[in-house]
């Protein structure tokens, strides 16, 4: 399987390059990505995950998709206690050189930092690689980790960039497409609703749309960026490896503890492949949303996306010895 997932890997990588090509040529500019974005966002990841629902009622999967909840919570709290214990007010290194704790800089960067290293582009990279390599069983169990995600993110998330908002406004946050799309696929699967192939048809082209919209996506905002600035900053290495080595090999090692793996393969290796990710776009989104540093999150998300070309092949190795394939 790790072969399979280092080929997916490498496909993934070709559509991306196409995605740097199409916006160099500016065939796609920075007004459309934020569109492109939004069209995935919106209607093509929530039609992938709905239409993974549409199977018949397994028990066994149902088991699998509460144990996925399980253990996505569970690997979410470990990672957040660990982020609040490594990354503090320290000293930042800025294009090479080391400067001293700042109160600005750090209530720009330090939010920042914490979103980036606990909420991974798992809906952009991780729903399309899990659905390359396990299928349709990878993309049920995927939305498990995404609703924990979610979850997490409009309100923890909110809480860490300073946010404040009441319930209603939470609440508000929750009801994204990609929330409703899970709801409404459960209930199809535990009811053995079907949808009629007239409708499930068109569902399943746009579906498939996922993975080379998303690729796409991620290519143009690797153009956008300078990622020459990115690589003279030592802090930015520290991070990057705590996001893609230490982080998944922790949640490895909790996952196998709590032998997730006994029930089946795909619950711990679709949780580790969420964890494996690299930083989401959702620190860049958090980081305008809230005024704080974004070309930074920027940085982070592109750095790390680069680098989890390499990481999550090599772990994945590891991940699939530990769990018994």
């Amino acid at each position: 399987m790790a072969i399979v997932v280092a080929e997916k890997i490498i496909e993934m990588v070709f559509i991306m390059l196409c995605g740097i090509v199409l916006y160099k040529t500016g065939l796609i500019d920075y007004k459309t990505v934020p569109r492109l974005s939004n069209i995935l966002l919106m209607l093509v990841s929530p039609l992938m995950i709905f239409q993974s629902y549409q199977m018949d009622f397994d028990g066994h999967l149902m088991w699998g998709l509460g144990l996925t909840l399980i253990a996505a919570l569970t690997t979410f709290t470990v990672i957040i206690i660990l982020t609040n214990i490594l990354i503090r007010n320290t000293e930042y290194s800025k294009n090479g050189i080391s400067i001293s704790s700042d109160y600005n800089l750090q209530k720009n960067r330090i939010p920042v930092e914490k979103i980036a290293l606990i909420y991974s582009n798992s809906g952009f990279i991780g729903l399309p690689l899990i659905n390359g390599v396990i299928g349709q069983e990878g993309v049920f169990y995927m939305t498990a980790y995404l609703t924990v995600f979610n979850l997490l993110l409009w309100t923890h998330g909110v809480i860490v960039m300073g946010g404040a908002g009441d319930l209603k406004t939470i609440c508000r946050n929750l009801c994204t497409p990609t929330i409703i799309a899970i709801f409404a696929g459960v209930i199809c699967f535990v009811t053995g609703i079907k949808i009629p192939a007239v409708i499930d048809n068109p569902i399943q082209y746009i579906a498939n749309m996922n993975t080379p919209l998303a690729m796409l996506i991620a290519g143009s905002n690797l153009a956008q960026s300078n990622i020459v600035s990115s690589l003279k900053s030592l802090r930015m290495y520290y991070l990057c490896a705590l996001k893609l080595i230490i982080f998944p090999v922790i949640g490895m090692i909790i996952l196998y503890i709590f032998n997730f793996q006994s029930f089946d393969f795909n619950v711990p290796f679709t949780v580790f492949i969420g964890m494996a990710c690299p930083a989401g776009a959702s620190a860049i989104m958090f980081a305008e949303r809230y005024n704080k540093d974004s070309l930074y999150a920027t940085e982070i998300f592109v750095l790390t996306t680069i680098l989890s070309l390499i990481t999550i092949p090599l772990l994945s190795i590891f991940a699939i010895k530990l769990f018994g394939l």
